[in-house]
């Protein structure tokens, strides 16, 4: 049943209201330990800023970042574009690569494996991958999904979507029937054990909820988090960021006492547990967009909501300004004709100063397996590679829609190795700064998630910044 998360709070103990924000900015400085944020696309940086954000998982990479004393650094893997194999093997290198370079710098870390809020990724073969590397020993582990930008809250174990006032069991959602990561469980303990296919059961899973966050003390929680056993899983429950706060506090004092943690989260865990204070919007003014050719924007993602939102900006768009990426006949074979005429056409809009349109054509192609549509997605992603490294002319922001074609455009088209987070343009929309001597060094990338925003949003960040 549907129900409102006004309704739900009024049944609810008050929310602590303490500033448990602050305390953990200072718990973390004495942990005098790393937070690597090892991510399977690039979007779970929507809630932070002045971070860095790692294409290159080498030792050596790592090392660096270690020995400079980073407080944070998120390493982008792009995993959920991978098969499940690919993946437990690209998690394992990253988790020795952590190891050993931890060893030699002699820098202690926590580790944080972020993935999605709408339950969308490889549970089981990244977490197992992690705890099989010498990345992380003796721990317990933490589900912690909530991502409250993007309406999504965790009670009674049930993880849900809001759309406006209304609660939607995740499972109940379009994303619950995605192509790849599907599933059928919108309770997080019976969604473990789906996605376990068994290996950790529902009954043996230890929870948080709401109510105890609101009404015991740190310390009982702190107490209670100590007699999880090594190898056990718990969910913590919260509806927003005061519920969140404190829990992250008591874990953090757990840590302190040198209990092990693996952290499987989405995008809202961070900023609660790191005690980032909460930052404006970013302006037009903050960003670098003195060059005077036209803004492109990319929208690979086929999430209903990247839709509805593309659908609203092409009524308002001239018809000049958008170009449609046939998906149909990339996987015929036949790419290759328009390349360099879609990279053309580009050229020619952005010299005039004016914005452009590159998508996908919305007809969802789908193949005969998982790994078929990871196949899928990939030949598309690497024809919008290819028509962005073919540009001549410098747009004065590239905004890229979905994780996977704002991942490749940017460290295959742009060359990005490392860049930093600059804050978000809109709620859950982060603006990345790439450094170095990368192609897409001083242009503003704006990274839009598929599955974040309003049906206006797209529109509404182009008129911002003009």
């Amino acid at each position: 049943m549907k129900r409102s998360l006004s309704d739900i709070e009024k049944e609810l103990p008050s929310a602590d209201r303490n500033d448990y924000r602050a305390l953990n900015a200072s718990l973390f400085r004495s942990l005098d330990k790393t937070c690597i944020v090892i991510d399977d696309d690039p979007t779970g940086n929507q809630t932070v800023y002045d971070i860095p954000l790692l294409s290159d998982w080498s030792q050596e990479t790592i090392a660096q970042e270690l020995k400079n004393k980073t407080p944070v650094f998120f390493i982008l893997t792009n995993s959920r574009s991978l098969t499940r194999e690919e993946a437990y093997r690209t998690y394992l290198e990253v988790g020795r690569n952590i190891s050993a370079a931890s060893a030699a710098t002699h820098r202690e870390y926590v580790l944080v494996s972020r993935s999605d809020s709408t339950l969308r990724g490889h549970f089981k073969e990244e977490l197992d991958a992690l705890r099989a590397s010498e990345a992380i020993h003796d721990a317990i582990t933490f589900f912690i999904p909530v991502m409250f930008e993007g309406g999504r809250v965790t009670i009674n174990n049930i993880h849900y979507i809001a759309e406006q006032d209304t609660l939607i069991p995740v499972a109940d959602t379009p994303f619950a029937r995605d192509a790849t990561f599907g599933y059928s469980q919108s309770d997080l303990g019976e969604w473990v054990e789906e996605k376990t296919a068994g290996e950790v059961r529902s009954g043996d899973i230890r929870s948080f909820s709401v109510e105890e966050i609101r009404t015991r003390t740190t310390a009982q929680l702190v107490e209670k988090v100590r007699q999880i056993n090594i190898g056990e899983t718990a969910i913590c429950n919260a509806l927003g960021y005061t519920d969140l706060d404190k829990m992250l506090q008591a874990l953090l004092i757990v840590g302190k006492e040198g209990r092990q943690v693996l952290y499987r989260t989405s995008s809202s865990f961070l900023p609660s547990f790191i005690g980032q204070a909460p930052k404006p919007l970013l302006s037009k003014e903050e960003l670098n967009l003195s060059n005077n050719n036209g803004g492109l924007i990319v929208v690979g993602s086929h999430v209903s909501r990247s839709s509805e939102q593309l659908s609203y900006l092409l009524e308002r768009t001239a018809a000049d300004e958008a170009l449609e990426l046939d998906v149909e006949q990339i996987m015929d074979g036949a790419e290759d004709f328009n390349k360099e005429k879609f990279s053309g056409q580009i050229d020619e809009l952005l010299s005039t100063r004016q914005k452009v349109i590159l998508y996908t054509s919305r007809k969802l192609i789908t193949g005969t397996s998982a790994k078929g549509n990871l196949e899928i997605g990939a030949r598309v992603s690497n024809a919008l590679v290819e028509i962005v490294s073919g540009l001549k002319n410098t747009p004065k922001y590239i905004m890229a829609k979905g994780g996977i074609t704002a991942h490749d455009l940017a460290t295959r088209a742009l060359g990005m190795n490392r860049a930093m987070v600059r804050g978000q343009i809109l709620p859950g929309v982060p603006v990345w700064e790439i450094t170095g001597k990368a192609t897409g060094s001083g242009i503003p990338y704006i990274v839009f998630p598929g599955n974040v925003g309003q049906k206006t949003s797209l529109h509404d960040i182009i008129q911002k910044l003009g």
